[in-house]
């Protein structure tokens, strides 16, 4: 016979029942958010700062919790891991999204970093951005991450969920109350459901604090570069990578050396692998030229993966080691330089000066500089350029604007490429003053020989301008010495000695001359002479006339002869024309008066004679056509 016991079931409460309820869908969120699924990483994480490289936002041991998201904007922190097979897989990195690049993926940085990361995790490599940091929490959860403290807190779960509650003991006696309460006969068997819970809440409990254990941040605040060793061992025991620093030794703008320090920062030995970023300069390589100590295990545009040789490849716990190697950087395309022009040698004809090139950029660049009418030590027109110098050296010409009188030129050779505190030279010879626009002087000038067809004249110019100047002259109708009408000219002189013909009007009659290649320049105290010879002009009346005064040279009463003089006031040359008639005086007296042209006459031309006054005109000959005041003309006729 089986005894039955009867009992009476108590009713819960409902704010109870209601409690219950929340904590189990407590409980099962964070299971479910926690816990890796197969479509990805937990949306909810847990993550321990371990180094200095996100200081002051985070500091290290401190906890962050994150949220994984289908976005990660620039400027959010986030935590994501190194993708296998690159240095430092395994490794949770908390850092900063800076960029984002075009395929997708992330550009990240450690707010305490001078440098990106080499990493460039996609959205599937982030656990989440941080929602929430907590100071010290990293120490909290280490202590409760123990074997020995989950062992604990296990036991003590375990304990409490199998334990019966007073409520789960025979109730007292209550048969008093008599029959009209109900009974209900049930056996006396332990409740599952509290048991049930507590092992879901210890499940969820002990889950969150194994998962987020391992799920330390890489240790990247005190080291150079963010190159890790890449290991497959736990990034939880991998706390310290392995890091390098590197050091020029050497350069060129085209090549450099530097020696690599490699650093175990771990507590055991570790056979050492290091990702150089190649990418910026200084250390910006297109191709390694020569290695030491060292092995390639890959090489691409703005990554080279190093290796240790077969004698270094291990290294010890806290040891370093140093090798080295030589590499070839680009070219670059031709950057403008500034430019400082120093004029060595001059004279009339060319100059020669010192070009210096420099730059404030800290890095080689390929240079290329403007040399013009503005360029600081060749201002004076006298060196401008009227096309480019064929004499250079240690530079190239580039292009010539003949409109602006623009050089631009660049290094060649070991010539090409400047840096700041690093500077370039070359030089240059051109012609002076060959694109310095023309300054106008007075000329002087002196008849030198003549004849009845043409003349020729001696010419100095001169200034009292104290740098050299390129000059122009003219020569017109009111040039001292050139005044008479005879020597106007119709044309631009062609028989010239050390002059250039510049320009001539043929309605004012004026003709600008210029000097040539080893005379066009003048400064004071150093004038330029010239010469030119031109023809007479003889269209119009070119004649002055003169003043004519006769004296009887003999007289033997049938007839007389007489000596004349021709003379002017002008102080320039003139080419005469004289008159004798009743009131010459000399022979005004009737007896010398003319009733015809002389029979006989010497040094002059009979120009015309007038009978009803007696009036002679006449005009001297090729050698005596030209008088001045103080230089009269002397001749002779008889009658």
């Amino acid at each position: 016979m089986v005894e039955l016991e009867i009992r009476t079931r108590r009713r819960r409460p409902w704010l109870r029942r209601l409690f219950s309820l929340l904590r189990w869908s407590g409980t099962l969120l964070v299971l479910v958010l926690a816990i890796p699924t197969p479509w990805g990483p937990p949306h909810l994480g847990v993550t321990v700062v371990s180094g200095q490289s996100m200081l002051p936002t985070y500091d290290p041991q401190e906890l962050v919790v994150t949220w994984r998201a289908d976005d990660y904007p620039v400027g959010t922190p986030i935590v994501y891991g190194i993708p296998a097979g690159q240095a430092g897989a395994g490794l949770n990195v908390v850092h900063r999204v800076v960029d984002t690049g075009p395929d997708g993926t992330h550009i990240t940085q450690g707010d305490n970093n001078d440098h990106v990361d080499p990493w460039h995790p996609r959205n599937s490599d982030i656990r989440g951005k941080v929602v929430v940091h907590v100071p010290q929490g990293g120490r909290m959860l280490r202590i409760l991450g123990s074997p020995l403290i989950l062992a604990v807190l296990a036991g003590i779960m375990t304990a409490a969920a199998v334990l019966k509650r007073k409520d789960d003991e025979d109730p007292p006696d209550d048969s008093w109350r008599g029959p009209r309460r109900r009974k209900r006969h049930r056996r006396n068997t332990p409740r599952v459901m509290p048991i049930a819970s507590r092992a879901v809440a210890l499940a969820a409990v002990t889950g969150l604090v194994v998962t987020a254990v391992p799920a330390r941040a890489a240790d990247l605040g005190d080291i150079e570069a963010a190159d890790l060793f890449a290991s497959t061992t736990a990034a939880s025991v991998a706390q310290n990578p392995v890091s390098y620093q590197q050091t020029l030794t050497s350069e060129t703008a085209t090549s450099y050396c530097a020696t690599v320090v490699v650093t175990n920062h771990s507590a055991q030995a570790v056979q050492w692998e290091v990702s150089l970023n190649i990418s910026q300069a200084p250390y910006n390589a297109t191709t390694i030229a020569s290695s030491y100590n060292a092995t390639t295990v890959s090489f691409s545009a703005t990554v080279w993966r190093v290796r240790g040789v077969d004698w270094n490849a291990a290294l010890g716990a806290g040891q370093s080691y140093t090798w080295g190697y030589c590499a070839n950087r680009p070219a670059g395309s031709l950057t403008d330089a500034n430019a400082s022009v120093s004029v060595t040698s001059s004279d009339p004809q060319s100059y020669c000066a010192t070009v210096t090139v420099s730059t404030a950029a800290v890095n080689w660049v390929h240079w290329k500089v403007t040399i013009g009418h503005s360029t600081s030590g060749v201002t004076d027109p006298v060196y401008w350029l009227a096309a480019a110098p064929t004499n250079i050296n240690n530079s190239a010409t580039v292009s010539f604007d003949a409109g602006t009188g623009t050089w631009v030129v660049q290094g060649s050779g070991s010539n090409e490429y400047v840096k700041s505190g690093t500077d370039a030279t070359f030089g240059y010879c051109a012609p002076t003053a060959a694109a310095a626009p023309y300054t106008d002087v007075t000329p002087t000038v002196t008849l030198s020989n003549q004849d009845s067809t043409s003349y020729c004249a001696d010419v100095t110019v001169s200034t009292t301008s104290t740098t050299w100047i390129k000059w122009r002259a003219t020569i017109d109708h009111t040039t001292p010495n050139l005044t008479a009408a005879v020597y106007w000219l119709n044309a631009a002189p062609t028989d010239l000695t050390n002059v250039s013909s510049v320009g001539f009007s043929a309605t004012t009659g004026a003709w600008q001359a210029g000097g040539v290649a080893f005379n066009k320049l003048i400064k004071a105290g150093t004038p330029a002479s010239w010469r030119f010879c031109a023809p007479k002009n003889t269209t119009g009346d070119i004649y002055t006339d003169a003043t004519v005064s006769v004296s009887i040279a003999s007289d033997w009463g049938a007839g007389y002869c007489t000596n004349v003089t021709v003379s002017t006031t002008s102080t320039d040359w003139i080419t005469w024309r004289g008159t004798i008639d009743h009131t010459t005086p000399g022979v005004s007296a009737s007896s010398y008066w003319l009733t015809s042209i002389p029979s006989s006459y010497y040094g002059v031309e009979s120009i015309s004679f007038t009978a009803g006054t007696g009036t002679w005109t006449f005009k001297g000959l090729s050698y005596n056509s030209q008088i001045k005041a103080g230089s009269p003309v002397t001749f002779g006729y008889c009658k």
